[in-house]
């Protein structure tokens, strides 16, 4: 494991507080997103500002799918996946804009879920639930979800080598992007499987497959993130030291 020590009782408490109430936090922030008065006129406006909601409401929806179930159904897989979840439930809360220690607390959860992540037993036990989870291709437009979600989980192998077996105070630098990444994965399954477990057509059953396309487009597709290099780290910090102290010219 790593040579640094990055585990303390504050990751345990940030990690509780999201995995408990994550989704009521972001239920609250979305439900106030949506009740604007002009969210339903045809102003291009109110067109762009409803996207965005729609988006948020899918995050609302995927979160709900992922906390139906029980936390037992995910064997091995449940104590990583409790930490990536609560990462992207934060995530989610600080781009809704209405959580003020959000985006603080995606730091904290990104280094208490590289812990487990770095591991392969934890590694392969959350790509293993999402497969589970994801089961066998579904018929109709669900099919472009279930792929999507098939998909990525092939694009994690491609860099699985990069983390695990990796030092966490190094690729906690694009770590966030692989909690995300793994986090998006189990919810978008999670979706995938409460859509198809609705067999019979409705506007409900319409509403899931739609949410678990959308979830799927904005969170599970694009290439494979990437783990941090040493020479990178330390690149970020002569950055970011040079412009406190002035040392980059305008």
């Amino acid at each position: 494991m790593s040579t640094h020590s990055l585990v303390s009782t504050a990751p345990d408490q940030v990690t509780d507080v999201w995995a408990a109430g994550g989704v009521g936090i972001l239920e609250d922030i979305v439900a106030g997103l949506a009740s604007g008065a002009d969210q339903f006129d045809d102003s291009p406006f109110a067109v762009a500002r409803r996207e965005e909601t729609a988006d948020r409401v899918v995050t609302v929806l995927g979160a709900r799918a992922w906390h139906a179930l029980p936390e037992a159904s995910h064997g091995r897989a449940r104590r990583a996946a409790r930490r990536a979840v609560a990462y992207s439930l934060a995530a989610d809360a600080a781009l809704a804009g209405g959580h003020a220690t959000a985006r603080s607390d995606c730091w904290t959860l990104t280094v208490h879920a590289l812990e487990l992540l770095t591991v392969a037993a934890h590694f392969d036990a959350v790509t293993d639930r999402t497969r589970e989870l994801l089961g066998s291709p579904p018929e109709g437009r669900l099919l472009a979800a279930w792929q999507m979600v098939n998909d990525g989980l092939a694009v994690l192998g491609t860099t699985r080598h990069e983390w695990v077996g990796a030092d966490p105070a190094i690729v906690a630098a694009a770590g966030g992007v692989l909690v995300d990444r793994l986090s998006r994965v189990l919810i978008a399954a999670a979706l995938v499987a409460q859509a198809a477990t609705a067999t019979l057509p409705s506007p409900t059953t319409e509403l899931l497959v739609n949410a678990a396309r959308r979830y799927a487009w904005n969170h599970v597709r694009g290439p494979a993130p990437e783990a941090a290099t040493p020479t990178h780290v330390h690149r970020s910090a002569d950055l970011v030291r040079a412009f406190a102290t002035r040392g980059i010219l305008p």
